[in-house]
């Protein structure tokens, strides 16, 4: 990636912001547009887009702009799993799990996501030696719980973490950590409303920086 570019990158992120702190929507959608016809599946232009949507009172749409950059995600991830399946059947464990999870960093609450991760944990099992302590497992699940809350895909954690009670039901910090995302679960989450927040919240650190 070459200078050019991320000086054009920072140039749009800070046109963009303050563009929408002044309300002026209509402008910086037109920007994101200018930007996608020249980059198309740019992920700063998505959320530009929708963070204006969202702004502007339009939810839905907004919500149907994140959907179509997750697609594109979702297709051009696939490498990972692609490389983690390689990594794996070459023995290369540690290699392996890191491909797999950026796959599940990327594909947030999907089905697919569910899928990958589920090679992580065997061969975090592979990991660890059998003298060493058993909470070394436990401490590689619980990274993928909070893994899971980060990205704010709440059942996939809670189910990470019936996964360690099973095994250690004495387990102190899993079972607190197991009630924060039961709790979480309860609250409800808005997945645009909370992606959208963190990205503009990064708009503007850029900005003031």
């Amino acid at each position: 990636m070459d200078g050019t570019y991320r000086e054009d990158r920072e140039r749009f992120l800070s046109d963009a912001a303050a563009g929408m702190e002044e309300g002026r929507y209509g402008d910086v959608m037109a920007l994101a547009d200018a930007r996608l016809q020249r980059l198309p599946g740019d992920m700063d232009a998505h959320l530009v887009r929708a963070s204006c949507r969202a702004l502007m009172g339009r939810p839905s749409e907004a919500e149907e702009t994140c959907e179509q950059w997750h697609a594109i995600v979702r297709d051009q991830s696939r490498v990972y799993e692609v490389l983690g399946d390689a990594y794996r059947r070459q023995g290369m464990t540690e290699e392996a799990i890191r491909s797999y999870t950026r796959f599940v960093e990327l594909n947030p609450g999907s089905g697919e996501a569910r899928r990958v991760s589920e090679k992580i944990a065997p061969l975090e099992d592979a990991a660890v030696p059998q003298e060493g302590p058993a909470l070394v497992d436990d401490f590689h699940t619980m990274t993928l719980a909070r893994l899971y809350v980060k990205q704010g895909h709440y059942r996939m954690a809670a189910d990470v973490m019936d996964r360690v009670l099973a095994k250690d039901p004495d387990n102190a910090e899993a079972g607190a950590y197991a009630l924060r995302v039961r709790r979480l679960m309860e609250g409800g989450w808005k997945p645009v409303v909370d992606e959208l927040e963190r990205w503009l919240s990064e708009l503007h650190r850029r900005k003031s920086a």
